[in-house]
């Protein structure tokens, strides 16, 4: 039995965001602490959720909406950076981290979700245009027929 392509999303995604905790983990082990915070889960809850709800935007809305699918992908993607942004900036205006080397560990969470996200919405544009494709010539033989 096949999930539902977002089911799949879902838990393709939150195998991803346990192994990077994972990394993050055994990174903390290696690393000096001042590069981590005990706060990286609810980072990567942020990630997570943001990059779960732009796939959802991105699976659902062009086929409720006359919007295009590259419109769309790019108002997900620069709404993403904002939000992501907005955290950072939170974060350290309200001193929940004090250490800017915290930062880069922020910046390799946007990297691995941003690769992810990217590999993941490159597949689904290709099913979108496949199943456009395969629309379109289904058209033209009706077309055909009735000619």
């Amino acid at each position: 039995m096949q999930l539902h392509p977002f089911l799949s999303y879902l838990s393709k995604i939150s195998i991803f965001s346990i192994c990077v905790c994972f990394v993050f983990l055994f990174s903390a082990l290696a690393l000096p602490k001042e590069f981590f915070s005990e706060n990286i889960p609810y980072y990567v809850i942020i990630f997570y959720v943001m990059t779960a709800l732009s796939y959802a935007g991105l699976f659902y809305l062009p086929k409720k909406t006359k919007m295009n699918f590259v419109h769309l992908f790019l108002i997900t993607k620069v709404v993403k950076f904002i939000v992501y942004l907005c955290v950072l900036v939170i974060v350290f205006l309200f001193n929940i981290e004090t250490n800017v080397k915290f930062a880069i560990s922020y910046f390799a969470l946007f990297l691995l979700f941003l690769i992810f996200d990217t590999i993941t919405t490159n597949s689904l544009s290709r099913r979108e245009a496949e199943k456009e494709k395969q629309l379109r010539i289904q058209n033209q033989e009706n077309k055909d027929k009735n000619e």
